[in-house]
C-alpha cells in the first residue's frame, strides 16, 4: 500500500472510531474486497490500466452509494485514485486488516504510531492524512482558520528549541510528546489542527518539524484551489445542470465543489473540467482529435 493512501486511511480510520463508525468501516471495506474477489468484471476494470483512474473513482462511487458509510466510501476512492491499478486488489486487502485491527483496538487508534520509515515515506503518510482532515472541512472559513492556526504553531516551535527538541525526540515515548502537544494546544486550536500537528509526530521521525508545519500551511493553502471546478463548455450552463454537476464533481473529489464556467467556442460540444490537478476532458473536440488520429494511423 502506497504511504499516501495509509496516511488517509489513517485520517478516514481515525474520524470512524470517532464518529462510532470505526467497525461499521471495516465491515464495508471487507464487504468490498469479497465483491472485487467475487466479481471477475469488477476486479477487470478496477485493475485496467486503460481504464482512467477517474473513471474508476465513479464506478466505485456508484456502486458505493447508499451502501457504505462515509469513511469507507472515501477511502475506497481515494485507494483507486492513488494506487496503481494492479496492485489495487492488494491494497483494498490491506485497508480491510488495518481497519479490523485498528476496530480491535479501538480506543488507541488516535496514539497509535505508526511504523518505522524512511523520511519520503512519512511525508506521504502526512500528506495523504492531511487531505483526509482537509476533505472534512466543509466551509473556506474552518480551511483559512486550520491554515492561520498551523502557521502560529509553525513559528512557537521555530522560536522554541527546547520545545523542538521535546516533541521531536524520537527516542522519546510518543504518549510523552503528544501529551505535551496536547497540553501546549489546548483551547488554543481547533480539532482538526490538533490532528494534524499530533499525525506529524505519530507518522514517524521528523527531521524537520518547522518545516514540515510550513508545508502544512500550503497544504492548506493549495486546499482552496481543489474545491474550485473549471468548467469550459460552449454554452453556459442552467443552474439546474449547475447543481447536477457540482454534486457529481463532489462525490469524485469527496470535497465541495464550487463550479465556475467559462464559455469556450472551441470545445464545440460536452465540457473540459479542471479541478485542482484532476482534469476530466468529456468535450467533442477530443473525440475528434482522436477520430482523427485514428484516420491518420490507418493510412
Amino acid at each position: 500500500m502506497l504511504a499516501l493512501v495509509r496516511g488517509y486511511a489513517a485520517a478516514a480510520l481515525e474520524s470512524a472510531a470517532m464518529a462510532g463508525r470505526l467497525g461499521t468501516a471495516a465491515s464495508d471495506l471487507a464487504g468490498f474486497a469479497r465483491a472485487v474477489t467475487s466479481h471477475a468484471r469488477l476486479r477487470e476494470v478496477l485493475v485496467d490500466t486503460g481504464v482512467a483512474a477517474s473513471l474508476r473513482v465513479a464506478i466505485v462511487s456508484d456502486i458505493l452509494q447508499g451502501r457504505a458509510g462515509p469513511e469507507s466510501s472515501s477511502l475506497l476512492r481515494f485507494a483507486v485514485r492513488h494506487e496503481p491499478a494492479a496492485e489495487l486488489p492488494l491494497s483494498i486487502a490491506e485497508l480491510v486488516e488495518l481497519a479490523e485491527t485498528r476496530a480491535a483496538v479501538a480506543g488507541e487508534v488516535t496514539v497509535a504510531a505508526e511504523r518505522s520509515a524512511g523520511r519520503t515515506e512519512v511525508r506521504d503518510r502526512i500528506r495523504g492524512y492531511a487531505e483526509r482532515v482537509l476533505q472534512e472541512l466543509t466551509a473556506d472559513a474552518d480551511i483559512d482558520e486550520l491554515e492561520d492556526e498551523l502557521f502560529r504553531f509553525a513559528r512557537v516551535v521555530d522560536a522554541h528549541p527546547e520545545l523542538r527538541r521535546v516533541i521531536g525526540d524520537p527516542a522519546a515515548a510518543l504518549s510523552g510528546r503528544l501529551a505535551v502537544l496536547d497540553d501546549l494546544l489546548a483551547g488554543r486550536a481547533r480539532p482538526a489542527t490538533t490532528r494534524l500537528i499530533r499525525y506529524v509526530l505519530r507518522a514517524g521521525h521528523v527531521r524537520d518539524l518547522v518545516g514540515t508545519f510550513e508545508w502544512l500551511v500550503e497544504l492548506a493553502a493549495l486546499e482552496r484551489g481543489r474545491r474550485l471546478a473549471e468548467v469550459r463548455a460552449a454554452v453556459e450552463l442552467d443552474p439546474a445542470e449547475r447543481e447536477r454537476l457540482a454534486v457529481a464533481l463532489g462525490r469524485l473529489v469527496d470535497r465541495p465543489v464550487e463550479v465556475r464556467v467559462v464559455i469556450d467556442p472551441s470545445v464545440i460540444g460536452g465540457m473540459l473540467v479542471s479541478i485542482g490537478d484532476l482534469v476530466i476532458d468529456g468535450t467533442v473536440r477530443l473525440r475528434l482529435e482522436r477520430l482523427r488520429d485514428l484516420l491518420l494511423e490507418a493510412r
